[in-house]
């Protein structure tokens, strides 16, 4: 892969990641987000073999919440909600990290989500109830028993709620999945931090 390739794909990572983090937060403040960009990660979840970045996710333009979010994060405009996005992505870097030095987990994920995926064909969409409850379930059972958890802040009232706590876990495994994407292409922390001039130059081109 040439390093064009490697830097974009970087930036679809990133972008993802962003997205699922403001997702999550959106869900857990006000109970609702944008359906668009919800189905554009669930998607992915389903996605095998996919010959780039671009590919897991249907294009760069159903990731342009996380671009924007990201451009603004990396160009200081950091409001409050950007910086509480970028410590969700942290925590999904981290379990992403925890999770690939554990085989046993990834292959009760891999088990998992064949189960699922056919949940998924038959009721046609990833963004089913059921659908997003299995994942939510399988999040449950693995990805949540690993220390430190990912802990969401938001509304207590909302996070009581199957509906919302579902959608919140299914994101998060989507955005793992994003994480793993991210290190592959030798993303990693100082990236993020010393890399920014370079990274904002790559989200800019993704945009246009």
């Amino acid at each position: 892969m040439s390093h064009t390739q490697h830097a974009h794909a970087r930036i679809v990572a990133l972008a993802a990641l962003m997205q699922a983090a403001k997702l999550v937060d959106d869900i857990a403040r006000k109970g609702i987000c944008d359906a668009e960009d919800f189905h554009a990660l669930l998607a992915s979840l389903f996605v095998h073999n996919a010959d780039s970045p671009d590919d897991l996710f249907g294009g760069c333009q159903r990731l342009r919440t996380g671009l924007v979010l990201s451009k603004k994060l990396l160009s200081g405009e950091g409001a409050e909600r950007a910086k509480v996005a970028m410590t969700y992505t942290a925590g999904m870097i981290a379990v992403e990290k925890r999770l690939k030095k554990d085989p046993q987990m990834l292959q009760m994920i891999a088990d998992g989500m064949q189960r699922i995926e056919k949940q998924m064909s038959y009721f046609g969409s990833p963004t089913h109830e059921s659908v997003i409850g299995g994942v939510a379930n399988l999040y449950g059972e693995t990805v949540s028993t690993l220390k430190p958890r990912i802990i969401v802040h938001g509304k207590p009232e909302l996070l009581r709620q199957s509906v919302h706590t579902n959608k919140v876990r299914a994101l998060l495994f989507a955005g793992i999945r994003a994480a793993h994407m991210w290190q592959q292409h030798k993303g990693g922390h100082f990236r993020l931090l010393f890399g920014r001039k370079k990274l904002l130059q790559d989200i800019d081109q993704a945009l246009k």
